[in-house]
Parts: structure tokens; sequence; C-alpha cells
């Protein structure tokens, strides 16, 4: 076997369970809105970390996952490009 072909099944693996953890975490917030009555208040610091994972991801997907924080909030006022 060589290292090409071991890298491939390793990093699927790995691939695999990002995945997996992701998808959790997202069912895991999703019920946990559910189950918070009312606005939940973020700080600037809080907004700050999500802004910054957010920009990373980019709006199209920040839209598919993000359930606390409304994504225009905290991406549009980023002004570094």
């Amino acid at each position: 076997m060589d290292w090409a072909r071991i890298q491939a099944c390793v990093t699927g693996t790995v691939d695999q369970e990002l995945l997996a953890r992701n998808e959790y975490l997202a069912a895991e917030n999703r019920i946990m809105k559910v189950r918070l009555k009312g606005r939940l208040r973020l700080s600037d610091a809080e907004r700050g970390a999500l802004g910054e994972i957010g920009h990373r991801l980019g709006r199209k997907v920040l839209a598919d996952v993000a359930t606390v924080a409304r994504p225009d909030r905290f991406t549009c006022s980023r002004t570094d490009p």
C-alpha cells in the first residue's frame, strides 16, 4: 500500500468523524434553541468569536448552520477583506 492511499484512508476517516461531530452539534444546537425561551443575548466577545468562524465559512454555508445569531448581524460589520 502506498502512502497516498494510506493518507486518503486516514483523511476519509477523519472527514467522516468531523461530519458526524458537526451533525451532532447542529442537532444539539437546534434542540437547545427550542428549549430556550426568549431571545439569547450574546456578548461582544461571543459575537466576535462567531463572526470570525462565520467569516471563514462564508455566507452561504453560514446561512445553513447559524441557529443562534443572525449571520448578517456579525458578518457585515467586518471591515477587513
